[in-house]
C-alpha cells in the first residue's frame, strides 16, 4: 500500500516538474492581432494582460477570449498559439450604427443597442484632434442622431430606435447623405426625420407601415402637397397632417 502511495507521488511530481518545464521551454514570442480597427493593440494587449515572455499556455485560450469579450467594441474573437511562440489574435469589432444624445452626453451604439463607448469627449474636442482622428470623427459624426433617449434608463426605447435604424439601413429606404435623427419618450412614439421631416412610425412592423408611406407620399409628391407630418401608427390608413 505504501510503495503504490509512493508510486503515485513520484507520479505526481514528475507531471509537476515536466509542467513547470515546459511551461518554461514555451514562452510567447510574439503577439500578433488581426482586424481591429478602433481598438489600439496597446489597448487589446492591455485588456489580455499578457506579454512576451509569459508562457504560451497560461492563461487558456478560453480565459483570454472571455477578458477580450468583456469590452463591448469586441463582438467576437479567435485566438490561435503555435509551438514556436505565436500567440494569433483574430478580432471581429463591433459596427457602430447610431449615435445617442441623452443629457448633454453622446454614446455610440452598435445594432444590438449595446453602447460601445461614451463618445462626448471625442465630439467636444474633435477641433483638436489629429487629421486620422477627425476623419474618422467625421464618419461617425455621419451615423444617424437617437436623441433625448436615454440608453440606460430607456432600453425598450433605444432598442426600438435602432430596430427602425437597421430596418432603413437594410431596405436602403434612406440616402448616405440624408440627415437621419430618431425622437421618442416611449415605442409607440418614436418618430423618425428624414431631412427634418417628422414620420411617426411607433414600435414594430416596419415593413407593413412603409409599405404604406411609399403609396402616400407618392401621391404627396405628385400633388406637390405641402405636409406637416405623416403617421403611420393607425392600422389600414396613413395620418397626413397637412401645412395650414
Amino acid at each position: 500500500m505504501k510503495s503504490r502511495r509512493w508510486i503515485i507521488f513520484v507520479f505526481l511530481l514528475l507531471i509537476v516538474i515536466a509542467g513547470v518545464l515546459i511551461s518554461k521551454e514555451f514562452k510567447i514570442r510574439e503577439i500578433v492581432i488581426i482586424g481591429n480597427k478602433h481598438l489600439t493593440e496597446n489597448e487589446i494587449r492591455a485588456i489580455l494582460s499578457i506579454k512576451e515572455e509569459n508562457s504560451i499556455f497560461y492563461p487558456s485560450l478560453k480565459s483570454l477570449s472571455e477578458r477580450l469579450k468583456k469590452t463591448p467594441w469586441i463582438k467576437d474573437v479567435i485566438i490561435r498559439r503555435d509551438l514556436n511562440g505565436t500567440l494569433t489574435v483574430y478580432i471581429k469589432e463591433s459596427t457602430p450604427v447610431a449615435i445617442v444624445s441623452s443629457n448633454e452626453k453622446y454614446y455610440l451604439v452598435d445594432y444590438e443597442a449595446q453602447v460601445l463607448e461614451d463618445f462626448t469627449d471625442k465630439i467636444k474636442n474633435k477641433n483638436s484632434s489629429s487629421n486620422t482622428e477627425n476623419k474618422e470623427l467625421a464618419s461617425l459624426i455621419l451615423l444617424p442622431l437617437i436623441k433625448d433617449i436615454d440608453p440606460f434608463q430607456n432600453k425598450e426605447t433605444l432598442t426600438e430606435a435602432v430596430n427602425l435604424i437597421n430596418f432603413i439601413n437594410n431596405k436602403g429606404l434612406v440616402n448616405t447623405d440624408d440627415k437621419i435623427i430618431i425622437t421618442g419618450n416611449n415605442p409607440d412614439s418614436l418618430t423618425l426625420y428624414i431631412n427634418d421631416f417628422p414620420i411617426i412610425v411607433g414600435k414594430g412592423d416596419f415593413e407593413t407601415k412603409f409599405a404604406k408611406y411609399f403609396v402616400v407620399n407618392a401621391e404627396i409628391q405628385k400633388r406637390n402637397l405641402k405636409v406637416q407630418y405623416i403617421d403611420l401608427r393607425v392600422p389600414d390608413r396613413v395620418i397626413v397632417k397637412p401645412i395650414e
